[in-house]
């Protein structure tokens, strides 16, 4: 639903071509309508949102989240990507960041 939904929004010309829309102008408009229903389907698949990502078995690299990663760790994967960060890597290797002294 969620799928069909969203795809709905984004073109409904064949909706409106086929006359299941009638008219543009009609109240309340069909966009603000579907945005309510895909808010209530989000709402109510947030408890199991990251069961649902875990399913499609995406790999960790390709996600970049910690939460929900395959290993189930997510402090050591905040401290792997704090130690990997741009501002721990300087020219001369310290700890002071580049342009400091200048």
């Amino acid at each position: 639903m969620l799928y069909g939904l969203n795809q709905l929004n984004n073109d409904p010309v064949s909706c409106y071509d086929s006359g299941y829309f009638q008219n543009a102008g009609s109240f309340p408009p069909f966009s603000e309508l579907m945005i309510e229903a895909i808010k209530l389907i989000n709402i109510a698949i947030r408890p199991q949102a990251v069961n649902i990502i875990e399913s499609l078995k995406i790999r960790d690299s390709y996600l970049q989240t910690a939460v929900g990663n395959s290993y189930g760790d997510i402090y050591e994967t905040h401290l792997e990507w704090a130690k990997d960060s741009r501002l721990n890597h300087t020219k001369l290797g310290d700890a002071i960041p580049d342009g400091y002294m200048e």
